[in-house]
């Protein structure tokens, strides 16, 4: 169509058929912005993320919670995968031995002695509510097998160590095959009726942990050695093989991390792949100490992470006073690591990030840590948002359910969807349905959120009411992706002052509505450092 200023230069002499005509495009136009406006944008973004739900009290069965009904939740509220730690300890004969009991095969899962109960359970019941399944062979290990199954249980800080754990020195060689057993029982070629079930595999817990790994470093004339990472790269790989020769299909879906948000874990992932903190090859003597004469490249599946905040607290919006840490406003910084990573040839090209582990703590019950209640649940899908805008990141997970029971003395994480009694946390309502409003002018609003658990396109209508108060007024009305999710703009007076709520109408004919938004800055990672 011809701009307004070649118009204006046409003779006056224009037929009537012609203005018509013109007018006509002109509507057409308007309209398409219009259209295109209620359309979800998901260019740059990722349109599919896998949600994740862990918790392993509930799941397994070790709380009163009815495991059945806690997965047949998980589906309901639109979780697409739960994950669980496969504890090498705890299926392990004899765990406080310093000894492997004799006629025992850690690669055979019908040895006498393993005990897989919790975990047919838990795979009955995802597959029975048609969830997928990770699962994290993961610490703390049988004491026979540490390399030096003396130092069993050890000490850490100046306190023995989470109880009768171990977390010293595993040998590399026994943790595969114990992943042997695990996929032989439950990966893809494994026979029914517990086979089959598996999705994706993960190796280990938090390895830049002391309390998961230790020991950490080692001081040696010629520098410090990163010896858990070190130590970690050989768990994996040996893991790994394992995984791809009794789970071929699976062998490309084997997470690498699992790396806590703190305690430096760009180091440690770049030590595990062979490279200096600023992501360049060893050299020298450290390239010996740290195992790297002749690095492989590892065939990892993605990179794993829990970019909780410190005390899982505060928002999406805290910054890190460290420059190695992977808190979620700083992981951006997993980029980096990837590309360099690539290039060097440690790893394939074009994987993705797994945020395994996430969430936020609540006061109640956590008064020394956690955030209010409806705090929790918009730092849920605030932080859904961020996550959703990167590409790169190929999952994300909530942990947990319901809030873990008051232990004394225990360091426990209270992040649930429920209180430890069942009462459902505002967040629970959050997950299920997200919204998140982004102040973009004084006239202009951004509304981005989710339809749970949507199968395929959903309609979804949004209302905005005045912050001081009045009757609600539809906005939008707009289609989801076929994901599920949705991304529109909003254009009106005073668009940034008012308040905002989602509603769609599930199979079932309930109608759900989202939480109350209120707009606020755009969401974004902290500048790269």
């Amino acid at each position: 169509m011809p701009s307004s200023a070649c118009m204006n230069a046409l003779s006056p002499s224009i037929s009537v058929h012609r203005r018509a005509r013109r007018d006509r495009g002109l509507l057409l136009v308007a309209l398409l912005a219009l259209v295109a406006l209620a359309l979800p944008a998901t260019a740059g973004a990722s349109s599919k993320q896998i949600s994740i739900l862990q918790d392993d009290g509930v799941l397994l069965g070790n709380t009163p919670h009815d495991v059945e009904e806690a997965m047949a939740e998980a589906k309901q509220l639109g979780f697409d995968s739960v994950r669980t730690f496969v504890s090498w300890s705890g299926v392990s004969p004899r765990n406080q031995s310093r000894t492997m009991p004799a006629g025992f095969d850690p690669g055979d899962p019908n040895s006498p002695g393993y005990d897989w109960a919790r975990y047919d359970r838990f795979i009955a019941a995802a597959r029975a509510n048609g969830l997928e399944v990770l699962l994290t062979l993961s610490p703390p290990v049988p004491y026979w097998a540490s390399e030096q199954p003396r130092r069993c249980p050890h000490f850490v800080g100046g306190y023995r160590d989470l109880g009768k754990s171990c977390y010293w020195k595993p040998d590399a060689r026994l943790f595969g095959r114990f992943a042997k057993a695990v996929a032989l029982r439950y990966g893809s070629q494994a026979p029914a009726p517990h086979g089959g079930a598996v999705n994706r595999y993960s190796l280990w817990n938090e390895p830049n942990l002391e309390h998961y790994l230790y020991p950490q470093l080692q001081r040696t004339p010629f520098g410090t050695v990163d010896v858990a990472a070190k130590r970690y790269r050989s768990l994996w790989l040996q893991a790994w093989k394992a995984i791809a020769k009794y789970d071929r299909p699976n062998r490309r879906r084997v997470l690498f991390g699992e790396t806590a948000a703190i305690s430096s874990p760009v180091d440690t992932l770049y030590a595990a792949l062979c490279l200096d903190p600023e992501g360049r090859p060893f050299k020298g003597r450290l390239r010996r100490l740290q195992g790297c004469v002749s690095p492989r490249k590892l065939p990892i599946g993605g990179i794993a992470v829990h970019p909780y905040n410190k005390d899982a607290t505060g928002t999406v919006f805290q910054r890190s006073t460290t420059t190695d840490s992977l808190a979620m406003a700083h992981l951006n910084r997993l980029h980096r690591v990837l590309d360099r990573t690539a290039r060097s040839g440690r790893i394939p090209r074009r994987r993705g990030i797994f945020i395994t582990e996430f969430g936020f703590q609540t006061d109640p019950p956590d008064s020394e840590f956690g955030v209010s209640l409806a705090a929790q649940a918009r730092s849920l899908n605030q932080s859904e948002r961020l996550f959703y805008a990167d590409p790169r990141v190929k999952a994300v997970s909530q942990f947990e359910l319901y809030d873990a029971p008051e232990v004394p003395k225990a360091d426990v994480y209270n992040t649930g969807l429920r209180l430890v009694r069942g009462s459902k946390k505002p967040s629970w309502t959050a997950f299920r349905m997200p919204l998140v409003a982004t102040r973009l002018g004084g006239d202009r609003v951004e509304l981005w959120g989710a339809a749970r658990p949507a199968s395929g396109a959903a309609r979804v209508t949004i209302t905005a009411s005045p912050r001081s108060g009045g009757r609600s007024r539809t906005v939008a009305d707009t289609v989801t992706n076929r994901n599920g999710y949705y991304r529109i703009r909003v254009r009106r007076a005073n668009a940034a002052k008012q308040r905002y709520r989602a509603r769609w109408t599930d199979l079932s004919g309930n109608v759900l509505a989202s939480r109350i938004a209120t707009p606020g800055p755009r969401i974004a990672y902290r500048p790269l450092r």
